[in-house]
């Protein structure tokens, strides 16, 4: 089985991801505040490349995604909570006994993340203006394994990483990266195609990588369509916004400048439970471009 994958359509790369190289001894959580300059991230999709041996083959698998067929930098993704944890899906379980009830979903500390000895490659991409759709539907993959079963990605990663039965490439198999699968899986629930070029259910972090570097005219025609389809919505009346601005708090509202009737329009008709689409931002450093395993 071979893994399907469509061309961008863009001719160079997105100019919205910014490379920010990390300084001599620079932590990964130091690397971060400075990147982000401390702004909110929650929402937004981490990747992390890995140099045990685990997160070498990881790595390595997801070359079969790429033109040059060399490593992927990434071997983890996760949906960012806050300046301290990211959920997530690895590999290293934890508390095997947690995995049916949490749908094998993890709240993982980016204290733990942050030698870059161990974690030498980081990014944080922004696929939204509007995360809590995103961050809301966690919760919802967590509980409900009729969304998506990732213990069942976990198992075939695992015989891959440890080398036992025929040792397939989990991709090839039609098996994402579970972390990926379950990133990929909330945001799609909150309505943003996170591989838009992946016609396989192949879920891996090079694929994530590959949209946010390569797919920003699938996301700005995305984001022209729905302003279009706001405008072309009809006003609400007055009760209705005020009925609006209530259910989304309207003590945070009160603290903003008065939208106009469109922007009034559009918060009073949007659906909660999608995101809005954007051009993908974001930071990044790469201090191992090849993928090799730390002693």
């Amino acid at each position: 089985m071979t893994i399907s994958i469509r061309h961008a359509p863009a001719t160079s790369k997105n100019p919205g991801l910014e490379e920010v190289p990390a300084k001599d001894g620079e932590s990964n959580l130091d690397w971060l505040k400075r990147a982000t300059a401390g702004a909110d991230a929650a929402g937004s999709v981490i990747l992390l490349g890995g140099s045990d041996l685990a997160h070498f083959r990881i790595r390595c698998a997801q070359s079969r995604l790429r033109a040059d067929m060399l490593p992927s930098f990434w071997s983890l993704a996760g949906i960012v909570a806050n300046d301290r944890s990211f959920v997530s899906v690895p590999l290293d379980l934890g508390d095997v006994s947690a995995v049916p009830q949490t749908n094998a979903v993890r709240r993982c500390q980016l204290r733990d993340y942050a030698d870059p000895k161990w974690f030498p490659n980081v990014a944080v991409v922004n696929f939204t203006d509007t995360p809590r759709p995103v961050t809301n539907n966690v919760a919802r993959v967590e509980m409900q394994r009729s969304v998506i079963d990732l213990p069942s990605h976990v198992l075939p990663w695992l015989a891959y990483v440890w080398g036992t039965g025929a040792g397939e490439n989990p991709l090839v198999a039609g098996f994402g990266l579970p972390s990926a699968a379950f990133v990929e899986t909330v945001f799609g629930l909150a309505g943003i195609e996170l591989t838009p070029g992946l016609s396989s259910a192949s879920s891996c972090p090079e694929a994530i990588w590959s949209t946010a570097s390569w797919w920003q005219d699938f996301y700005e025609a995305r984001a022209e369509a729905e302003s279009r389809a706001d405008a072309a919505a009809p006003i609400p009346s007055a009760e209705e916004v005020r009925a609006a601005g209530e259910a989304k708090g309207a003590g945070k509202a009160s603290r903003k400048k008065s939208p106009g009737k469109a922007s009034a329009a559009a918060d009073a008709t949007a659906d909660p439970r999608r995101a809005r689409a954007r051009v993908p931002t974001g930071v990044y450093t790469v201090r191992q471009p090849a993928a090799y395993v730390e002693e």
